[in-house]
């Protein structure tokens, strides 16, 4: 019989619960996106005037703003660029984010892709922006390190 290192690990992620992108008559954008860890909902919001790219970027900021709330401060993201490119006959959302290590306050980048055909924006943003922290989440919330 043989046996994995991981056998008995269990690993969690953070999990995208909701993804929502609403147009004011005002052109204002307005972003909120649910996350879940462990039983528990965050939810982030952004908004900002325009359309097209402002679109991602709220997007994006309202993920990072959930993920703030879940990490309480012991962790901080901030937001490089995020664009969509089409790849394959797909759409494809991009982001760039920095991580910010708070004991030398240096950072690093991360780079997160996710296909957006299927859930639109506001899903292929918020998931794009999860699978650059997954590594880094997931590591720090099971070990704090």
């Amino acid at each position: 019989m043989t046996t994995s290192w991981q056998e008995g690990l269990h690993r969690e992620r953070v999990r995208l619960v909701d993804a929502q992108l609403a147009h004011g008559a005002d052109t204002r954008a307005h972003a909120e996106i649910a996350l879940e860890w462990r039983a528990v909902e965050y939810r982030g919001r952004a908004d900002a005037h325009g359309h097209g790219a402002i679109d991602l970027r709220v997007c994006a900021e309202a993920t990072l703003d959930a993920l703030h709330k879940l990490l309480g401060g012991r962790m901080s993201f901030r937001l490089i660029g995020v664009k969509s490119v089409k790849a394959f006959d797909d759409s494809v959302a991009i982001v760039a984010l920095g991580v910010v290590d708070p004991e030398t306050g240096g950072d690093r980048r991360l780079i997160g892709t996710a296909p957006s055909t299927e859930g639109g924006i506001p899903q292929g943003v918020a998931r794009a922006v999860l699978n650059a922290t997954n590594r880094v989440l997931g590591n720090f919330l099971s070990t704090g390190e």
